[in-house]
């Protein structure tokens, strides 16, 4: 890794562990152990399989989106989950300086692929899970105008609309001033507005997609429900189905080591609302995060029993294997 990678890399371990040691700090330990003691192990397994179920779906929406844009057509679907699975595994973990998406890239590009087709799969994975999540939260937004302050909840409509007006800009990128088109990263918008109004004004195209990145995020919120039986937390599913949406876009954002301290932070504002404990919460976004890892560790060993474990390189680094 250059000094720059090591730089951001440990400002996101600082984060999550800063966010991590103060929630620990501030919840009553001796509670929170006796919350995680109740998990029994057919818990675990529910959410584990529930788990790779997602995986196996996210696998499906991202090879639909490779076949729309005209890259993959050499991968087949099992290939595609494998890839999925260590690209999940890397995003999880610290033993490679390259993140789940640029080793998807790699993996595509090295197929044989066009760089920037390549590219925009990846994009368009990445925006049909945030606007599938953005419905989720809107769906959401008469709940919880009930249980915000007015100007918290209008600060987080305010969020969702920009959100929304950062895609419909996106949909028209490729009409920027004509002075500025020859730029490489106008082209580079431009290319990926196209492929994402085929995948958005086309029913046959946005059905099946929408369809899978809905799924996908219920299966999230069906993950802490089941936990959260499981740790004898009062919460109905509904509860979870309004709240969980916020703690995953929370989760997203590229702050923190696989969104470590910032889900944990957001899962006991989130469910503080409905009466949660903070140390409930507390053990029940960890064991989230333990589940995701545990179940992304299969996509690892694949990695690492593979013929060719060379991964991409980190600006001005060397490939390596």
């Amino acid at each position: 890794m250059n000094i720059k990678t090591w730089g951001l890399l440990a400002l996101k371990i600082t984060l999550s562990g800063a966010l991590i040691w103060y929630f620990v700090g501030k919840s009553d330990l001796g509670a929170a152990m006796e919350n995680l003691r109740r998990v029994d192990a057919a818990t675990v397994v529910a959410a584990l399989i529930i788990f790779l179920t997602q995986m196996v779906l996210v696998a499906r929406r991202w090879s639909t989106l490779m076949h729309l844009v005209g890259v993959g057509d050499g991968f087949s679907f099992p290939r595609v989950v494998q890839i999925m699975w260590t690209a999940t595994f890397l995003n999880t973990t610290l033993v490679s300086s390259v993140g789940g998406d640029a080793f998807r890239l790699w993996t595509v590009v090295r197929g044989g692929n066009p760089l920037g087709k390549s590219i925009n799969s990846i994009f368009l994975d990445r925006i049909a899970a945030l606007m599938a999540l953005v419905v989720l939260i809107i769906i959401s937004l008469p709940y919880v105008k009930e249980l915000l302050p007015d100007q918290a909840f209008w600060s987080y409509a305010t969020v969702i609309a920009i959100s929304l007006a950062g895609f419909a800009a996106l949909l028209h990128a490729d009409q920027l001033p004509r002075r500025i088109r020859h730029w490489r990263l106008v082209q580079g918008l431009a290319n990926l507005a196209a492929d994402t109004r085929k995948l958005s004004l086309h029913m046959d195209n946005l059905l099946p997609v929408a369809g899978l990145s809905l799924l996908v995020h219920v299966l999230s919120i069906l993950v802490v429900y089941v936990l959260a039986t499981g740790l004898e937390i009062e919460i109905s599913f509904l509860d979870c189905f309004f709240l969980v949406p916020p703690v995953i876009l929370a989760m997203t954002l590229p702050i923190s080591i696989a969104g470590w301290g910032v889900r944990e932070g957001a899962m006991i504002v989130a469910l503080g609302l409905v009466g949660v404990p903070q140390e409930s919460a507390l053990v029940l976004s960890i064991l989230f995060g333990l589940g995701i890892t545990l179940a992304a560790l299969p996509g690892g060993v694949i990695w690492l029993f593979s013929r060719n474990r060379t991964v991409p390189a980190m600006p001005g680094e060397e490939m390596k294997s």
